[in-house]
């Protein structure tokens, strides 16, 4: 042992050790700098969307008016954690009102089974909450429509709704602003024939605000039955155009008198007769044309399309 410890082995092995501990000791700090940013680097903010919020009150005799369906949560710490935590969504955000009375509050919203790791901001951190007695009142429904949905030329018959009456439930305050409970049918494609669709029910106040209040069923059925709306007129057939040189038209002969119209009401009740305007444009001879039924703008449809005229003529001399 004596032999080992004055020999120059052990006398390097110490001096490697001294200057190891001594290395150390000077970078200690560096090495704790260089591991606080690796950990700093870690952090990151989120802030998680649409999270639900749970509310617990006497929901059989009371309202609360001014409660957010979803709220935003701000979530800063490890990078790690906070992804944990979106995927296993296992955290809670409630709104306890149960010993609240009667009236007007700001409540906060509470949190849990959030890491400790995690600092957690909540967006809106309280709200405003009005508390009243439960009031349900049965209002009956008003179907509107929009006649710009319909095709051309038809018009609305009926409109019905079902069920006709609803169940309103809210504040007495607000369910003494109703002024307005309706549904409307909306869609794309235009309306030409007996129509059926689901659609939601809006309780307005006057001023066409919508009311804080539930509605029972929320979605009703709106049906309506249109009509296309016809007429039969006599059919007048007029030259246009002009025939070749030293012709004359004598006479058009349509081989209807009379032509179906269908339209709007409106539009029918000024109709006295239809004009089939002929193009009788370089026309030399006795001859039967087959014209189209031009109705324009104020009209959809005709019966017949097409009337063949038949065109008589004669020579000037």
């Amino acid at each position: 042992m004596d032999n080992f410890v004055e020999s120059k082995w052990f006398v390097r092995i110490v001096a490697f050790l001294l200057a190891f501990l001594l290395y150390m000791t000077v970078n200690f700090g560096d090495f704790e700098a260089v591991q606080q940013a690796g950990d700093s680097a870690l952090d990151t903010t989120e802030v998680l969307t649409n999270v639900p919020l749970k509310t617990y009150y006497d929901t059989e005799n009371l309202y609360v008016s001014g409660i957010p369906e979803q709220v935003r949560v701000e979530l800063s710490g490890p990078k790690s954690i906070i992804e944990s935590t979106k995927r296993l969504r296992d955290f809670e955000l409630t709104l306890d009102l149960t010993d609240y009375e009667i009236g007007e509050h700001r409540v906060a919203i509470k949190h849990k089974n959030f890491s400790e790791k995690l600092d957690v901001s909540i967006l809106p951190a309280s709200v405003d909450v009005m508390i009243e007695e439960k009031v349900t009142r049965t209002r009956t429904v008003t179907p509107e429509f929009n006649d710009s949905a319909l095709a051309e030329g038809y018009q609305v018959d009926n409109v019905t709704v079902a069920p006709r009456e609803v169940k309103v439930t809210g504040s007495q305050s607000d369910i003494d602003k109703i002024a307005f409970v309706r549904t409307a049918l909306t869609g794309e494609d235009e309306i030409s024939e007996e129509t059926t669709a689901t659609a939601a029910v809006q309780v307005l106040d006057g001023n066409l605000n919508k009311l804080d209040v539930k509605v029972e069923p929320a979605t009703v059925q709106v049906s309506i039955s249109v009509k296309n709306p016809s007429k039969k007129v006599p059919l007048k057939a007029v030259s246009k155009g002009t025939p070749a040189e030293d012709v004359k038209i004598s006479s058009l002969e349509p081989d209807v008198d009379e032509i179906t119209i269908y339209g709007k009401e409106s539009a029918l009740e000024e109709l006295k007769e239809f004009s089939l305007p002929v193009d009788v444009s370089g026309v030399t001879k006795d001859t039967t044309l087959t014209v189209p039924v031009n109705l324009g703008e104020q009209f959809n449809f005709s019966s017949p399309q097409e009337v063949k005229v038949k065109v008589t003529v004669e020579e000037s001399s």
